[in-house]
C-alpha cells in the first residue's frame, strides 16, 4: 500500500469513527489514527503567545474521576460543586447525560483558569491533560460465543489555528506525553464509565435508554453519595448479588463505588454478568407477576 493510499484510508476511517463530533471540532483534527509509539512536536508554557487561549469557549466533559479529584481539591461537597461549576449536557449518540465545566457567561473562560494558568493544575480534568491529543475507543463487535476482546484504543492530533504550541520543537511520543501529563491513571479510573458510553453508542437504536436509567447513569457519574444511598437504603442488596468484600469497599470508597455502579449499569442494560440478580429475587418477581395476573382475571 502506498503512503498516500494508507494516509487516505486512515483519514476516511477516522472521519467515520468521529462522525458525531461537531463540524467545528472535526475541522481541527489531524485526520490520522495514531498509536502510542508515534511522535509529535508540542510544548505549552507561560511564555508562549497563546497561553490560556485553549481554556475558553470549549466544552470540557467532567469524568467521574475528574469530579472526585477536583471536589477533594476544593473541599466541596457534590451538590455545591455541581451547582457552582457544572452544567448537564446530553451526548448526541446514546443520549446519555454528562456534566460539563460551566464556563464564564461573559468571557467564556474556564472558572479555574487565570492569568497565571490553571488553579487546579495537578487535579485538572483528563481532557485538559490529553490536549493536544485526543483519545477515542472503538467497540469491537463480537459474534455469539466469541471471547471478549479489548476495545480498540487510538489517538488523533488536534491542531487549532490559535495554538502556537505545535511550532515548538519539543518532541514526544504519545505514550511519553500521556505519562508526562498523568493521563494513564485517569484512564484506568474512568474505564468503566468510558466502556459504558462506548457500548451504549455502539448499540444504537437497538437498546433504549429509559429516563430512569439515564438518571442512574448521571448519578453514578457525578454523585457517589446519592448512588450509595440508592444501594444501601433500598431493596438493591436483596435483588442483586454483591459479595461481602465489594459491599465493604463501596460503603466508604468512592472509586470502588463508581466502578461498581457502571458494572451494574452494564449488567442491567446490556446483560453483562458482572452484577447478577439473586435467584430468590427472580422467584419473588415471578410470584408478584402471577399474583397480579390472578387479581386481574
Amino acid at each position: 500500500m502506498t503512503d498516500y493510499k494508507k494516509a487516505r484510508d486512515q483519514a476516511l476511517e477516522l472521519d467515520e469513527e468521529l462522525r458525531d463530533l461537531p463540524q467545528e471540532v472535526r475541522n481541527v483534527l489531524h485526520p490520522v489514527r495514531l498509536t502510542g509509539k508515534e511522535h509529535f512536536q508540542f510544548r505549552c508554557h507561560p511564555g508562549i503567545e497563546c497561553f490560556n487561549a485553549c481554556c475558553r469557549n470549549i466544552e470540557i466533559i467532567l469524568t467521574p474521576y475528574d469530579l472526585i479529584r477536583i471536589r477533594r481539591r476544593l473541599g466541596m461537597d457534590v451538590e455545591s460543586f455541581l451547582n457552582q461549576y457544572a452544567t448537564p449536557f446530553t451526548l448526541t449518540k446514546g443520549q446519555l447525560p454528562v456534566p460539563l465545566i460551566r464556563m464564564d457567561a461573559q468571557s467564556g473562560q474556564c472558572p479555574f483558569n487565570g492569568p497565571e494558568g490553571c488553579s487546579i493544575y495537578s487535579d485538572r480534568p483528563v481532557a485538559c491533560r490529553y490536549y493536544p491529543i485526543g483519545m477515542a475507543l472503538m467497540h469491537k463487535q463480537q459474534s455469539e460465543g466469541e471471547k471478549s476482546q479489548d476495545d480498540d484504543e487510538f489517538y488523533f492530533l488536534i491542531k487549532e489555528d490559535f495554538c502556537h504550541g505545535h511550532r515548538e520543537t519539543k518532541d514526544w511520543s504519545i505514550a511519553e506525553w500521556r505519562q508526562d501529563q498523568g493521563s494513564d491513571g485517569y484512564d484506568v479510573q474512568n474505564r468503566g464509565w468510558m466502556e459504558f458510553i462506548l457500548k451504549r453508542r455502539s448499540a444504537g437504536d437497538t437498546v433504549a435508554t429509559g429516563l430512569q436509567l439515564s438518571e442512574y447513569f448521571y448519578m453514578a457519574s457525578t454523585n457517589p453519595d446519592v448512588f450509595r444511598r440508592f444501594v444501601f437504603d433500598s431493596s438493591f442488596l436483596k435483588r442483586f448479588h454483591v459479595d461481602e468484600e465489594t459491599e465493604r469497599l463501596i460503603r466508604t470508597d468512592d472509586l470502588a463505588l463508581t466502578d461498581f455502579a457502571f458494572a451494574w449499569l452494564k449488567s442491567v442494560l446490556f446483560g453483562d454478568k458482572e452484577i447478577q440478580v439473586r435467584p430468590d429475587a427472580f422467584a419473588e418477581l415471578k410470584g408478584r407477576r402471577a399474583k397480579k395476573k390472578e387479581d386481574e382475571q
